[in-house]
């Protein structure tokens, strides 16, 4: 006797308003300034293929340098500023689209009026990243 497969879970389409969702961050200095929205790839919002959301930096904002394992690309929505990843300076703007392989440092400087660019991981969520920051004690 064999065993028949488990089909796949049904998937239900949804859409969000960015405007709906909480804004995270902004609270804890090893993250800089940086605020996000995670759009899609929460609990409340699953996609088991891959992680939205937009981040969003005041005037001079910063994301301080670090890592994660998987890969993630920008598109710049708003604003302007510099990522430097692996020690290379890339300007973002709107319009600007930014890949960034796993495991590549990299960090985020927002310029004089502000930067808003949508992120994207190829990750069921986004609890699944773990940040590494470079200049992390211990």
């Amino acid at each position: 006797m064999g065993f028949l497969p488990v089909p796949p879970a049904p998937r239900t389409a949804f859409s969000v308003r960015a405007e709906d969702v909480e804004l995270e961050g902004g609270e804890d200095p090893a993250f800089g300034t940086v605020t996000w929205r995670t759009l899609m790839g929460r609990a409340d919002r699953e996609t088991p293929e891959f992680v939205l959301g937009i981040a969003e930096y005041g005037p001079e904002g910063t994301l301080p340098p670090h890592r994660h394992d998987a890969a993630e690309f920008y598109f710049g929505l708003s604003g302007a500023g510099t990522v430097t990843i692996d020690g290379v300076l890339h300007p973002i703007a709107e319009g600007v689209a930014l890949y960034v392989p796993g495991n590549a440092e990299h960090a985020v400087l927002a310029g004089p009026d502000g930067l808003r660019f949508a992120y994207g991981f190829a990750e069921s969520s986004f609890d699944n990243i773990i940040y590494r920051f470079s200049n992390a004690q211990g």
